[in-house]
């Protein structure tokens, strides 16, 4: 989770890479955060490599000109150990985790700062760190299943509660000359220290019973930030993550939500695999994680195809790969959900997907799927084809329309059910039919409508290498 490949932009006289993460040798003194003898922590930030220099190649960025205090009463989450009102330095306490970049500007996830840096890449400086906000989960279109009783999946509302987007990975397009970042809003705790070598240690994460709005449930230990060892927060509960992804259109005031898919991961996955709502990557225990941060979005990326923009985000906990349309940023819309793991195994098939990448080869896209916990890596062809409407006469809908249910489309034979996205055995079967909308193991396939014409979005499993 740690350690990211980078992306590269390509200039006319050289290419800059990025990798994530502290840099080896790059150090600050111990701080509060580091309280054993010796202990050293490392300062956060981004390395800028020019490949092709003949001199001096690297360019380290660090946020030593930025001042914690004034983030933190912008929104920035910082850690205060001792609780006293003064946040750690947002040198030692601000930490990359994944990048994206758009032309010369690189914006950088501060996952457990709730926030997004922003790098000028030619200048090697950070111009911006703008926090995301939080999601307020006592309105209706928020509502989040956190109680891990009842073995089902029931969104309810809860006052004075909010979610903490904390992106892990991160991904950049352009839509009609604006610029749109998406996170996969994962969440993390920050802990340090082992009393076994004599370190204090410290967490931020604290366990709360909450009753829902309407009074009807009360979700027990629920996982949330201790206010009292955190700054840029309020009174209320503040959970890890949003159990979701998000798009924030960059403006020159910061990011502004413009679409967040809500509650709507966990309500897929309870409606095609049921039997392991909320598992998670090493057990298949019922809702072991719905107290904690549900299915955990990991990472996202980007596929344009068929003329349609295609965001892909990864499941770590229950698995699997979330396909959005985000031709329209504002009005994202769900086409499909694919998982490769066996359910016959804690930790068969392909498990917890870490990272993915889209790779061209000639006229053929791949969707590159890593997998954590497995240990294997899947390989997924995406092809669209467009054909005439069956009824040339009908007038066609308007583009970027799409069935009003994606994820329920009826099959073309209406006594045919949709497939079970695990053959009826807890296993993917190769068999399945592919039914718009439907996980179909092996294959999965979408139908959209552009234009009057039918496009069908179609992953393929190509094969898989323990």
């Amino acid at each position: 989770m740690r350690m990211r490949s980078s992306p590269c932009t390509r200039r006319a006289s050289s290419r800059t890479c990025l990798p994530l993460r502290q840099t080896a040798g790059i150090s600050s003194p111990p701080t509060k955060e580091s309280r054993a003898a010796g202990a050293v922590d490392p300062a956060g930030s981004v390395t800028v490599i020019d490949t092709q220099a003949t001199g001096t190649a690297e360019k380290v960025v660090g946020f030593g000109a930025f001042d914690a205090a004034v983030l933190a009463r912008a929104g920035v989450v910082f850690n205060d150990p001792d609780g006293d009102g003064t946040p750690l330095s947002a040198a030692a306490d601000l930490e990359p985790e994944y990048i994206a970049v758009n032309g010369n500007t690189a914006y950088v996830s501060l996952q457990e700062a709730n926030a997004i840096a922003v790098l000028d890449i030619e200048k090697g400086v950070f111009t911006a760190v703008l926090p995301l906000g939080f999601k307020d989960y006592s309105l209706p279109g928020n509502a989040v299943d956190l109680d891990d009783s009842d073995g089902t999946c029931l969104p309810k509302t809860y006052e004075d509660t909010y979610g903490v987007y904390m992106p892990d990975g991160i991904a950049v397009y352009e839509k009609d000359g604006s610029v749109y970042l998406l996170t996969a809003n994962e969440g993390d705790a920050r802990e340090w220290g082992d009393e076994k070598l004599g370190q204090e240690e410290f967490t931020d994460e604290a366990k709360r019973d909450l009753v829902s709005a309407d009074g009807t449930v009360t979700a027990e230990k629920v996982r949330v930030l201790d206010n009292s060892v955190k700054a840029g927060i309020g009174d209320g509960n503040y959970l890890y993550g949003t159990r979701s992804f998000s798009v924030f259109q960059v403006t020159g005031n910061g990011m502004t939500l413009v679409y967040d898919s809500a509650n709507e991961f966990e309500a897929k996955t309870w409606e095609y695999l049921p039997a392991f709502y909320n598992v998670s990557n090493d057990d298949l225990e019922l809702e072991s994680r719905t107290a904690k941060k549900g299915v955990e979005p990991e990472a996202v990326t980007l596929a344009g195809l068929g003329g349609r923009m295609y965001a892909f985000i990864a499941l770590e906990r229950i698995g699997g790969i979330m396909v959005y349309d985000v031709s329209d940023p504002a009005d994202a819309q769900y086409v499909n959900y694919v998982n490769t793991r066996d359910f016959n195994a804690s930790t068969a098939g392909d498990v917890a997907p870490e990272g993915l990448a889209v790779v061209h080869n000639g006229d053929t896209a791949l969707l590159l799927a890593a997998f954590e916990v497995s240990g294997t890596v899947a390989s997924y062809q995406l092809t669209a084809t467009a054909s005439e409407p069956e009824n040339p006469d009908t007038e066609p809908e308007e583009p970027g329309t799409e069935p009003e249910n994606p994820g329920t489309t009826e099959p073309e034979n209406p006594g045919t059910q949709p497939a079970d996205p695990t053959g009826g055995d807890g296993q993917s079967d190769p068999d399945n039919g592919l039914t718009p909308g439907a996980i179909a193991g092996i294959c999965i396939a979408a139908v959209v409508v552009v234009g009057g014409a039918v496009t069908a979005v179609v992953l393929v499993r190509r094969k898989k290498k323990q």
